[in-house]
């Protein structure tokens, strides 16, 4: 057909002339370009809108009782083009709409986390670490406590500890959308995540280290030994809820736990060294190796193990977000106590899995972008709230 014979038909088919068979050929056309276009609307879609066209100009002409049955069969087929046009193109339209509803809703100035804390002395005072000039900011027990411009709190010895000082403990604290590093008493290194607490002594005994931990923490734990050169023990205490609570026992190493009250299950994951991970529920005890991870939940009185990438449970140390194979609501957690927002569930699967890594210093919405980007979930944001949605 030349340029000439299809300038005709068109003609034909602005006036409401065309055949059925000509209509077709048009509409044929037309669904070529859409094609080219790569339009979203599936072959479902297009047969639903034309069926649907057709049923409303079939209820509101009643063609089959009509006189001039052919005539209106010429019409309705045109009318059929036109409509399905213009649902084309608002089908189109309306999910462009949704697919950037995300952006369009974006609210500037949800910020990624920093270094923020507060620390309470054995006296009940709080120093908002947040607030506080560099340099000592504390002294007691014979103990200068200093912050550095680098967001670290160092205890360092000034004079001799008494014995009194056994007994006194400070707590560290990181609020949603803070983290901080503390170097304790014994020269443990000590890096808290968001919304996690530390209890600690404010001089260590030569017989025990303990120290109690909420949340989420990663240790370098310092060899110590007493007078007689035995080495003094390390011990992180998580009682955190009913079937979690666990004991994890090193003498010298770096480990991760994870033990958040919303968190199914406590996990703690090995780097280096040997630790001993304890279910104070069931006395249950198992040791780890580095580059394996303990699990320990409610509906279990055992201590499970497994080989993992421990770099992966320490990614958020080193600044990122790693999500490897992990649900929607663990992810949705760690956005939650990072960005400090609150998450709304809106009929989102909550066991679709998610892998991939991106920095925790990036916005909120350049991290949403990213899962979005999976088509498996969308997210709308209201103030300092994430809608999660199908």
């Amino acid at each position: 057909m030349n340029k000439a014979e299809v300038e005709k038909l068109l003609e034909k088919y602005r006036d409401g002339l065309c055949t059925e068979q000509e209509i077709a050929l048009i509409e044929s056309w037309h669904l070529q370009e859409i094609s080219r276009k790569k339009s979203d609307l599936s072959q479902d879609d297009i047969s639903e809108a034309r069926n649907k066209i057709w049923q409303s100009i079939e209820v509101q002409t009643d063609l089959k009782s009509t006189p001039n049955y052919k005539l209106w069969i010429k019409v309705a087929a045109a009318a059929v083009v036109l409509f399905f046009i213009g649902f084309v193109i608002k089908t189109q339209v309306t999910k462009s709409f949704k697919e950037n509803e995300f952006v369009n809703n974006k609210l500037e100035g949800i910020k990624p986390g920093g270094n923020k804390a507060t620390l309470t002395l054995a006296d009940g005072s709080k120093i908002s670490l947040t607030d506080a000039t560099n340099g000592i900011i504390a002294k007691q027990a014979g103990i200068n406590i200093t912050k550095t411009r680098n967001g670290e709190l160092i205890y360092t010895v000034s004079s001799q500890p008494n014995n009194k000082s056994n007994n006194l403990f400070n707590t560290i604290e990181t609020p949603r959308g803070g983290q901080y590093q503390i170097n304790l008493p014994d020269g443990t290194k000590v890096w808290l995540n968001a919304e996690s607490s530390l209890k600690y002594p404010t001089s260590f005994s030569n017989a025990e280290r303990i120290v109690e931990l909420k949340g989420e923490a990663y240790f370098e734990v310092a060899k110590l030994a007493n007078k007689n050169g035995v080495r003094v023990p390390f011990k992180v205490n998580s009682e955190i809820g009913i079937g979690k609570n666990q004991q994890v026992e090193v003498l010298g190493t770096h480990f991760n736990i994870n033990a958040y009250a919303n968190e199914p299950n406590n996990k703690t994951t090995l780097l280096e060294g040997s630790v001993r991970v304890l279910n104070l529920n069931s006395t249950a005890a198992n040791i780890l190796k580095p580059g394996q991870q303990s699990t320990i939940s409610p509906s279990s009185t055992f201590v499970m193990v497994r080989n993992v990438d421990a770099e992966d449970a320490i990614a958020w140390k080193d600044g990122f977000f790693s999500f490897n194979d992990e649900n929607l609501q663990t992810i949705m957690n760690k956005i939650s106590r990072w960005y400090n927002v609150d998450i709304d569930y809106r009929g989102a699967k909550m066991d679709k899995l998610f892998g991939g890594k991106i920095s925790r210093f990036n916005s909120v919405n350049e991290v949403l972008e990213t899962l979005q980007a999976t088509g498996d979930v969308h997210f709308k944001i209201e103030e300092r709230r994430i809608l999660v949605m199908p």
